[in-house]
């Protein structure tokens, strides 16, 4: 084994601590926080740079770092394609909606940006120049922001839903459109996970109730969804009729049929609870939203936003589908953070002039 530099072993483990210390406030004061994301980042590069040092000094071991090293680029490389091919399937079984191109067109993006790059800087023009640097700075900016989410959502994945809020009080499932007055499969998805929950706490109370201990009443389950303008129905109403087909008492079943937006599903909602808890005196402190697995991590993120203490648990979602879903929510959520791009735009403009301004002094 080669000698091994302490310093730079404490060097790297150092950031590993100060990252990791961070994580854990940052999931202690609010797990749905886009910082949370962030930090695991931080602390999951960290933690690769500190083995990959460490291992480099282990004989034998450098091939494997270099293989790893290769497997990730290789990975990288297909990408494109990989979301290109989704892309396509998504469209075919999903129709040509707008938002069904997300993951074609990044997929092109993916191979478009360097091109254009490279095009841009060969024209050895001024304002090729600056061009290029607001390309790079755009797509560093929605690179980050990307990579930040996916963090942020497998952040979601682990320590929300029922690890953080394991015996809710209310389950309330979000609508997600019908189609001709009838449940679709995503929705039913939605709904099936949030009878099971509500089954699985009902369970737990009686059990407890049984047992001679305290409890409180069942719980109450919600169905969030209003009436578009092509719905013979509210979807709060065919979503209550579906979970009765479940085994679900109407007499517990809520409806919050005025919601559009997730926005107006959590804000609606909450006026409902503290409504319903006033006329029956019964506290809804401990709530659980169900929402598709791809949409959970942008609703957790509205629900911190909004001051509420709520959990968000995923629905299964069609693999096929998880991509461009993703990328939507990926979409919607850059608007929720508009002061960010403000000022990264404004970074972008002065890093353009800065480019051009250099460029020319150089001739």
């Amino acid at each position: 084994m080669e000698d091994v530099s302490i310093w730079s072993v404490a060097w790297d483990l150092g950031f590993v601590v100060l990252w990791s210390v961070l994580l854990v406030w940052s999931l202690r004061r609010d797990h749905r926080q886009l910082r949370c994301g962030f930090f695991a980042l931080l602390t999951a590069y960290s933690l690769l740079g500190l083995l990959a040092m460490l291992t480099s000094y282990v004989p034998g071991m450098r091939i494997l770092v270099l293989l790893a090293a290769f497997a990730w680029f290789l990975l990288m490389a297909m990408l494109p394609l990989m979301l290109v091919l989704n892309g396509l399937r998504v469209l075919r079984r999903e129709g040509r909606r707008p938002a069904n191109f997300l993951s074609l067109l990044l997929g092109i993006g993916l191979v478009a940006a360097p091109v254009c790059a490279v095009v841009l800087v060969s024209l050895t023009q001024a304002w090729s120049i600056a061009a290029a640097a607001e390309l790079f700075a755009a797509c560093l900016y929605l690179g980050s922001f990307l990579i930040i989410l996916l963090a942020q959502t497998l952040v979601q994945r682990v320590w929300g839903g029922r690890r953080a809020v394991p015996h809710p009080d209310a389950v309330v499932v979000h609508g997600a459109g019908l189609i001709n007055g009838a449940v679709t499969p995503l929705l039913a998805s939605r709904i099936t996970t949030g009878v099971e929950i509500w089954q699985d706490e009902a369970a737990r109370r009686q059990k407890s109730s049984s047992d001679g201990e305290a409890a409180s009443g069942r719980p109450v389950l919600v169905m969030s969804g209003g009436q578009g303008d092509d719905e013979p129905t509210s979807e709060a109403s065919a979503m209550a009729e579906y979970a009765v087909g479940l085994g679900v008492p109407r007499e517990d079943i809520v409806l919050e049929d005025r919601s559009t937006t997730t926005r107006e599903n959590i804000a609606f909602t909450r006026e409902l609870l503290a409504d319903l808890g006033a006329r029956h005196n019964v506290s809804y402190d401990q709530v659980l939203l169900v929402t598709s697995s791809y949409h959970a991590v942008r609703t957790a993120i509205l629900a911190s936003d909004m001051e509420t203490s709520w959990a968000v648990a995923p629905a299964p979602t069609a693999r096929y589908y998880v991509i461009n879903a993703w990328l939507r929510e990926y979409v919607a959520v850059l608007t929720y953070r508009r002061r960010a791009a403000a000022v990264w735009a404004a970074l972008m403009a002065l890093m353009a002039v800065g480019f051009a301004a250099l460029y020319l002094l150089s001739l």
